[in-house]
């Protein structure tokens, strides 16, 4: 997906409507119009496929900005860090609109929380539970570096593959390997079905860190 080609939509359509919004919300410095709103929708359902109604869209606005606010104000070194990955990411264009730079800002927050559990806290075992809950992980072995498929495995309750990808993961390499009958084979592991593994590990790690962010987030709000 183009991200930096939708951002640029966004930012067009954004410009040209706003003028036009009526406000919804306007309390303790925070003023938020149906444009924002449905604005802010659009971008949930694009990055979490998954459609948001207007009363929680809009808790969801109150909550993003009074926690940037707080941040802004009280570890701004912090927001700066987030904003130089978002331009860099998106390009300078973004911090025009205050909405969809904000989202960003909330997002990456959030995976600040994830990238410190599978830094610190993610063991083997749980990454064991993930690959189990799939209906099947049949992945190709080959026995010369993946240029001629040998057989197609299930592999989502072999633990010696779940070790050997965990490893994998944790150093950022890809040399999936599998003993079978005493020969060394390579897993072939193409880029739709390691996309389907890292969004299932993702998935976890965000119901595991849930708690933790939510406590985060709403003691910014009563300070």
């Amino acid at each position: 997906m183009d991200y930096k080609f939708i951002t640029k939509l966004i930012l067009f359509i954004f410009f040209t409507l706003n003028a036009f919004g009526n406000i919804i919300y306007n309390k303790n410095e925070i003023i938020i119009t149906d444009i924002e709103l449905n604005l802010y929708k659009e971008l949930y359902l694009k990055n979490y496929n998954i459609k948001i109604n207007d009363s929680n869209g809009l808790k969801d606005l109150v909550l993003i900005n009074n926690v940037i606010n707080f941040l802004k104000k009280n570890n701004s070194e912090f927001v700066n860090k987030i904003d130089k990955s978002i331009v860099d990411q998106f390009g300078k264009k973004i911090q025009d609109n205050e909405i969809l730079l904000n989202f960003y800002r909330f997002s990456k927050i959030r995976d600040e929380f994830i990238y410190e559990y599978f830094k610190n806290d993610l063991t083997v075992n749980e990454v064991q539970k993930v690959f189990k809950k799939f209906d099947n992980l049949k992945l190709p072995i080959s026995d010369n570096e993946c240029l001629i498929i040998k057989d197609i495995i299930e592999t989502k309750e072999n633990r010696e593959f779940v070790y050997n990808f965990f490893d994998n993961l944790k150093n950022n390499t890809k040399n999936y390997r599998l003993k079978i009958d005493g020969i060394i084979y390579d897993v072939c592991i193409d880029n739709k079905n390691y996309y389907k593994i890292e969004k299932a590990i993702v998935s976890y790690i965000r119901e595991q860190t849930k708690k933790e962010f939510e406590y985060f987030v709403y003691e910014k709000i009563k300070n």
